[in-house]
């Protein structure tokens, strides 16, 4: 028994490195045997999606402030890459500039914003999406307006998949700095107790502020690879309301305020999303809506309780199996 519990450790490392292997070679097994674009594609997606709403906690869960305008930061992104690819710019090197447009956006906007609390803030972001949306729409000359932006072919799908596992990867590492850093630390005791927070000396706007930039470079960067991807940009898209809404119910169906939370439910709301959009194209936002307010009653914290749970329950069977 002793040896087999001084190999677990071993195990687990044996497990993650395999997991790791597998993500990074996924592509190119594909590839090989001969998979279909939209399968690639869907791995593409996958992992923007992860970055997105791994992002979008560091304001939303980790300092409680429930943004509805997360699709201004992924459309600065999408249109910076445009911009710049579109001039002759190598598409990796406007990764950096699309992240560094939208953080630029966040500080406009969010220094007013986050002097409000709760449904106030929420609202005011409402309001800075469909304002930008619209900006973007009548902005012919550098959007396009409503025909988009084409960009030149990219440079193959397993190539755009590493930039997005690279952005994934970029989200998660952030993610776990910032909660293990006296940011994430100031961000949880404003979240709790706003004025306690402030009474202690935290200076509540400025940290906010912080999370709010670097939450909005990484969806900048996610939208300049999307765009990348689809070798299209169109205001339309990357600044629709119901991409802000995606954003949210990601984190609150794997569960806010976590680390691998938002990761895991950016990964089922694909499934339910390709799902929904064949079969229920006219009422998936319905369904949507429906899904958040069944998680929020029945599993508040998401399905990564719902597992460790699970898990727990399974172990305690097995401990009075043996």
């Amino acid at each position: 028994m002793k040896a087999a519990a001084e190999r677990r450790p071993w195990t687990g490392r044996a497990v993650a490195v395999a997991v790791a292997i597998g993500l990074v070679a996924a592509p190119a097994i594909l590839d090989v045997a001969g998979a279909s674009a939209y399968a690639l594609r869907l791995l593409v997606i996958a992992w923007l999606y992860v970055a997105c709403a791994v992002a979008w906690d560091l304001v939303g869960g980790l300092a409680g402030q429930v943004s509805f305008g997360h699709a201004t930061f992924f459309g600065a992104g999408a249109f910076t890459t445009a911009v710049l690819v579109r001039a002759g710019v190598p598409m990796v090197f406007t990764l950096a500039p699309a992240g560094a447009a939208a953080a630029l956006f966040a500080a406009l906007w969010g220094w007013p914003c986050l002097r409000l609390r709760g449904p106030f803030f929420a609202i005011a972001t409402i309001g800075v999406g469909e304002a930008t949306r619209l900006v973007a729409l009548n902005a012919e000359s550098v959007t396009g307006g409503a025909t988009g932006l084409t960009l030149p072919v990219g440079t193959g799908r397993v190539a755009t998949y590493y930039l997005a596992l690279g952005i994934g990867g970029l989200a998660l590492a952030t993610a776990r700095a910032v909660r293990r850093s006296r940011l994430g630390l100031g961000l949880a005791c404003i979240r709790e107790d706003l004025d306690a927070a402030e009474a202690i000396g935290i200076r509540s706007g400025w940290l906010q502020l912080q999370a709010l930039g670097l939450s909005a470079a990484i969806v900048g960067a996610a939208g300049a690879v999307y765009a990348h991807d689809l070798s299209y940009v169109e205001p339309g898209d990357v600044f629709a309301f119901n991409r802000s809404i995606g954003f949210i119910l990601m984190a609150i169906i794997g569960g806010v305020d976590s680390l691998w939370g938002p990761a895991l439910g950016a990964l089922l709301f694909l499934g339910l999303e390709q799902v929904l959009l064949t079969s229920a194209p006219t009422f998936h936002l319905g369904i949507y809506g429906l899904l958040l307010v069944g998680v929020v009653l029945f599993e508040p914290q998401g399905a990564l309780a719902l597992a460790r749970r699970g898990r727990a329950r399974l172990a305690a069977a097995r401990a009075r199996a043996s």
